[in-house]
């Protein structure tokens, strides 16, 4: 058995919604009902094998090739499996994905694994707004899971996220962590204005001081951080060279707050940051 692989025939079709094509949606599809499979393509439906050409026979690991950023919900609800895109993606890569890994070569849109429960996303480009954050209508954003973007982020990355561990290589827009209630963020590049506003718990890892400082938040001083060595072993499952860059955090300077909602979360600033 070999890889489902699907290529995009038409690079000029948009506002395709891919969504249902997940490892267990497609497990069991015999060969002309995989073809004959309608998604929805700029306000029509359209079978799948006019979209895309098909080949390989095992959805376990599902390869989606030639797609850029018309190409949206990527993962929607993913469970269980492998999914390698090959390109860009469209919003909401990977909603409310529960299990399984998602790899896109290069940039993602926004929304990238808004409402994510768990399994594991690296997009190696950069990601567009609302990273981590919450679906229309929650009250809670990501609530578990590991996502890595190698590049850049939009604003309000972790907007409102509960649990799970989230990894910028690059730099993060404003309203990082904004109405965060628990969770890891780790941003190695730089960020924009009002890092942890409104923040209840949980920790913001910063490699670079915030261009000014963030409001309603107690500077507590310079500490050493031994606890860190349970975050890099764990990152280091995922990715290795990043789970090294904690090291610059041995010792850092932590800021508590947001003291408006009782200042329980922590920004740490690496300490040569």
């Amino acid at each position: 058995m070999s890889a489902l692989t699907l290529v995009l025939k038409d690079k000029s079709a948009t506002s395709l919604d891919l969504s249902a094509l997940t490892p267990a949606a497609l497990s069991g599809l015999k060969p002309t009902a995989l073809r004959r499979l309608r998604i929805p393509a700029g306000g029509r439906q359209a079978a799948l094998g006019d979209l895309f050409e098909i080949s390989g026979d095992d959805p376990r690991t599902l390869r989606l090739h030639g797609l850029h950023g018309g190409c949206h919900r990527v993962g929607h609800g993913m469970r269980e499996g492998r999914i390698e895109v090959k390109g860009s993606v469209g919003d909401e890569l990977g909603r409310e994905m529960r299990g399984g890994e998602l790899r896109v070569s290069s940039d993602a849109g926004a929304g990238a694994g808004m409402g994510m429960r768990g399994g594991f996303i690296q997009v190696n480009g950069s990601a567009s707004d609302a990273l981590g954050g919450l679906t229309p209508g929650a009250t809670r954003g990501m609530n578990g899971g590991v996502l890595i973007v190698t590049g850049n982020v939009g604003a309000r990355c972790g907007e409102r996220m509960r649990r799970g561990l989230v990894v910028v290589g690059g730099d993060a827009g404003d309203y990082l962590g904004d109405r965060m209630l628990a969770g890891t963020i780790l941003v190695l590049g730089r960020c924009g204005a009002h890092v942890g506003f409104g923040m209840r718990r949980g920790s913001l890892l910063l490699a670079q001081a915030p261009a000014s400082a963030a409001p309603n938040y107690r500077d507590c001083g310079e500490f050493e951080f031994g606890v860190l060595t349970l975050l890099k072993d764990y990152l280091a499952g995922f990715h290795p060279a990043y789970a090294k860059r904690l090291a610059a955090f041995s010792r850092a300077r932590r800021w508590c707050g947001d003291m408006l909602y009782g200042g329980t979360g922590e920004i740490l600033v690496a300490a040569d940051g």
